[in-house]
Formats: C-alpha cells, structure tokens, sequence
C-alpha cells in the first residue's frame, strides 16, 4: 500500500512523532503485549505439571484450551467497539486488570472446571487488551510510523511466549506451579498507572468522508468500500492461524517420522517458535527501513516469506533430510508463519481509520482464531485417517499458497478502495 493508499483509506495525514515521551510510551505496550503472550501460553506448560499433581490425564485439561481460545475471541470482538463508545483508556485499562486480576486468581484453582472459568475471564482480558495496546502505538508514533509500531509491539507476543518457556520451567520447580500464576497476574498490575496514561483517550476523527458512528460498531468494517478488504483480511488471518497451529498441535506427534527421537520430538515446537520471533524481528527492521526510504512494500514481504514457507515444507516433506536441517526448516516454516500473524494484524493497521482501527485490528484476530480450532481438528482427523507423517505435513502448502492469493487481491482491493476515498473526496469539494 503506497502513502497516497495508505491515506486515503485510514483518512489520516502523515504526522512527525510526538514528543520525547514516545519510546517509554511504546515500551509500555510492548510490555504490555509481553505480558499478554506469557499468560496466553502459560496454561500449556501449567498442564503437564497439575495433570500429575491432580492425578488426572492430560486430556481432561481440553476444556481449559477450549476455554482460553473462547475467551481471546470475545476479548478481540468486543474491546474495539467498546473502546469506540466508552474509550480506549477505560477499556484498556479494564482489560489489564480483567487479565491480571484473573490470572492471579488461578492459583486457587482446584479442578479443571474452575481452571477453565479462570482461563476463560482471563483470556477475555487478554483479547481486550491485545487491540487496544497495538492500536495506541500506532497512534503514539504517528501516521508515517504506525505500520512498524504495531509490528514491534505485536513481537512482543513471540517474547511472552519464549519467555514463559525460558522461565516456566525453574519458576513451577523452584515454587510451584501456582508461582506461574502469581507472575502473570501481579506484574500487569505494576503496568496498569503507566498504560492508562500513555492511552489516547479517543481516536482520530476521520476527515476523508467514512461514515464512523454507528449503533453497530462493527458494521462500519463493511461502510464505504471497507467491505471487500475486510473479508479479504479475515480470509488471510483464517488461513495463516490454521497453519500456525495445526504444526504447534501436531510437530512433536509427527517429528519421530523425520528421524527424532521421542522424547526429543518437542525440540520442534522450540524451532518453530525460535524462528518465529526471529522472523518478527526482521521483520519488523525492514519495515523500518522501508518506512524511512518511503517504500512500504507490507505484501510484498508477506508473500515472500509464504513463499519461502512453500519451499521449506516442500523439501522437509518430500526429501529426506538430516534432523538438524530438519530444525533449520521448520525454523523458516515459523518465520514465515508466525509473521503472516503479524502481518495481518499491520495491515489492518495501516487500513482502517483511527477511530475503528481497533474493530479492525480485533475482529482479525478472532476471525484467525477460528483457524486456530479447525487447523488442528484437520491434522487429527488426518491422523486418524491413517495418513503419513510427510502427506500431512505437505498439506500445510495449501493454506500458505491460498494466503499468497489473497494478498494479491488485498492489493487490488486497497487500491479500489484508496480510488473510492479520492472520488468522494473530490465530490465533497
């Protein structure tokens, strides 16, 4: 999307970035992302140790997941719309303490029914506060910068997530596994005085024309030429999500194929996941650089790496390979992947007005959530379909490939859209 695009759809001017309170203002949402991705994950490192402490089965846990995707969906639905009517501080910082508050409370869970009611407030808090933080760093760096701002503080999910694998560890050994808990619920709290006031109160008043209050926030994501890009949007975050967690579920069951050994099988996840936050960080540099050089190319990038997605699957599924190149593959696999995560989340970023951009950025990552379940419920069913290893694995070529497609028509549909903005603009003068 080019600067005359990327203005006409969001109907901001490009501005210089605000005063030197800028960088504490976007350590404080990266932190707050930080967080956000060490408690959205620390239920998967949680379960193997209360399964054994509860003497329960690990797949009596299966509604504590369900309960957290559930609870990141609402959370992502709602926190936009919300923010719209009642404004970002309030639901920013409720959400926060919705999160942290909930967390905490974990550690007095005592089975799994109220583990998932735990998991489930939480999450609605983590959903709530994800849009919100990604949205006031676009609004704190200013118009020329908000694509590479969200992309930093996004990476912070990736750092929660190494983190609280780094640290979970030590943390459940050395004090239990309510210690987890206690971490993830107390340090958002320390963030909640500085969050509230780095939050813009509202958002921008769009001059280019768009239609923004309504009783329905969310249908003003369909309003003015909106429509098309948005399910375009939607159709990539579905396809990437699927992708990205049908290889987390399903790599350490079908790694002893490609030459691991059982119990090292999991070193997989870490590969993937490792490459990851790797590929965030370079991505998130070249966009940088792109923006000072006034040459944003955003899908350009996301096929590339889709592309290099492609490849690497094709080879680790076709050609027998050592398992240390093995690793360095799936390593790309998640660069690629987990950046399409992000990308999705930049474009609509640098799409939606100010007003909405939280709507926007929120309904994405619902929409990829549903990804999240049938990715998975694809890999099982093929499993128990008798499939090989390999076969599955290639499978994951389809999504990447249709993602690729529909940036193509992101494209076309930015630029229509950008076309629309520009002949209303002129009818209005």
């Amino acid at each position: 999307m080019d600067a005359k695009e990327k203005q006409a759809a969001t109907g901001e001017a490009p501005v210089q970035r605000p005063g030197s309170g800028w960088l504490w203002a976007l350590v404080i949402c990266f932190l707050v992302i930080v967080l956000d991705g060490f408690n959205t994950t620390s239920i998967s490192f949680v379960v193997p140790k209360l399964a054994d402490a509860w003497g329960l089965a690990p797949a009596r846990f299966t509604p504590v997941f369900v309960a957290t995707n559930i609870g990141a969906a609402i959370g992502f639905m709602i926190s936009g719309p919300l923010a719209q009517r009642v404004g970002n501080r309030i639901i920013g910082l409720l959400s926060v303490v919705l999160f942290g508050g909930s967390t905490l409370a974990t550690m007095f869970a005592n089975d799994v029914a109220s583990l998932s009611a735990l998991r489930l407030i939480a999450a609605i808090g983590l959903g709530g506060a994800l849009p919100i933080a990604i949205t006031a760093s676009a609004s704190i760096i200013g118009a020329k910068h908000k694509v590479a701002a969200s992309l930093l503080v996004t990476t912070g999910m990736s750092v929660g997530a190494v983190i609280g694998g780094v640290t979970g560890g030590p943390l459940m050994r050395g004090f239990g596994w309510q210690s987890i808990f206690v971490v993830g619920g107390v340090l958002p709290f320390a963030l909640v005085p500085s969050f509230f006031r780095i939050l813009p109160t509202e958002g921008k008043r769009s001059p280019g024309g768009v239609a923004m209050q309504s009783s329905n926030p969310f249908k003003v994501l369909f309003k003015d030429g909106l429509g098309v890009y948005t399910c375009l949007l939607w159709t990539f975050s579905f396809l990437i999500f699927t992708d990205v967690y049908a290889l987390l579920f399903w790599l350490p069951t079908l790694l002893p194929s490609f030459g691991f050994a059982p119990d090292h099988a999991s070193v997989g996840m870490a590969a993937f996941s490792v490459g990851g936050l790797s590929g965030n960080i370079l991505m998130t540099l070249a966009v940088a650089m792109m923006t000072l050089a006034g040459k944003l190319r955003l899908k350009s990038g996301l096929a590339f790496g889709g592309v290099l997605v492609i490849l690497s699957i094709a080879v680790l599924s076709q050609v027998a390979v050592v398992p240390s190149l093995a690793l360095l593959l799936i390593a790309v696999i998640g660069a690629g992947l987990v950046n399409g995560i992000m990308g999705q989340t930049a474009l609509a970023v640098s799409f939606y007005p100010a007003e909405i951009r939280a709507t926007g950025v929120g309904w994405g990552h619902a929409v990829g959530r549903v990804g999240s379940f049938v990715g998975p419920a694809i890999g099982g069913v093929l499993l128990s379909m008798g499939w090989p290893a390999r076969e599955i694995v290639v499978t994951a070529v389809l999504p990447a490939a249709a993602a690729i497609l529909v940036l193509g028509a992101l494209a076309l549909a930015g630029r229509r859209t950008a076309q629309h903005f520009d002949n209303h603009a002129v009818a209005e003068h």
